[in-house]
């Protein structure tokens, strides 16, 4: 991949200028196929993403240099670290003003997974708080804003620390249902050696966009950089070479 973007680059005028993304610190976390972790090495359609907006912007950075931490500290620190950025994220109404925004990046849609054997079918919220289900999500992960805006009694919800852990717990049978992205739950399911045929999404919470999200405070002109060459990239047609499945 990196090779066909160098190519592709060098077909496009590259803009002269000292982009200044330096001075941003990165953070990602464990969710693939857009980001994650495989022998001390970041990888996922996102970190190429972003691997490719560097070198459009002439940008001194590599993925070496990008901050691999668990979802909750990664999302606690930009909020209150400036010049930081953590990716991917989905954008809510709740989170808007929590950030500044560069994207979209994929489009990702959350639901409820379910073991197949269990057999559990679920046609609305009301249904799901008048049941016995057991619930997890990950601590401040869009799961578990999800359940909260679709109005579902948190009480219900046991937190995981990380993904893996809220897959144990269902596969396992701790909890009946876990709040997650559906292509990400079914890709980490693979990962780890569990069939994904297994496992289904029983009702879709929210369908919605990734981003990068940039600390409240970040300059405006980093931040148009960032969003500027990310449009060239996806005129350029990279963006989609990089998500195709």
């Amino acid at each position: 991949m990196k090779s066909w973007i160098v190519t592709c680059l060098c077909v496009f005028p590259m803009p002269v200028w000292a982009s200044g993304l330096e001075a941003l610190t990165f953070i990602t976390e464990e969710y693939p196929p857009y980001n994650f972790q495989r022998d001390g090495k970041l990888q996922g359609r996102s970190v190429e993403i972003l691997d490719a907006i560097f070198d459009l912007t002439e940008t001194d950075l590599t993925t070496a240099d990008i901050h691999y931490l668990p979802w909750a500290r990664g999302y606690e620190t930009t909020l209150n670290k400036p010049n930081t950025v953590l990716f991917s994220t989905t954008w809510t109404p709740s989170r808007n003003a929590l950030f500044k925004w560069v994207g979209p990046i994929a489009t990702d849609r959350v639901g409820l997974i379910a073991r197949k054997d269990k057999g559990i079918e679920i046609e609305s919220i009301d249904e799901l708080n008048h049941s016995d289900y057991r619930l997890t999500a990950i601590r401040e992960d869009i799961g578990e804003q999800s359940l909260e805006a679709a109005g579902v009694d948190m009480g219900q919800v046991r937190e995981a620390i990380s993904n893996t852990s809220a897959l144990q717990m269902l596969t396992r049978d701790r909890v009946d249902l876990w709040a997650y992205s559906e292509d990400v739950a079914l890709w980490i399911a693979e990962e780890t050696g569990l069939d994904p045929a297994n496992y289904e999404s029983v009702y879709t919470l929210s369908e919605s966009q990734l981003y990068f999200a940039l600390h409240p405070d970040t300059n405006e002109r980093l931040v148009a950089t960032m969003q500027d060459a990310l449009e060239r990239l996806r005129e350029q047609g990279v963006l989609e070479d990089i998500l195709e499945p």
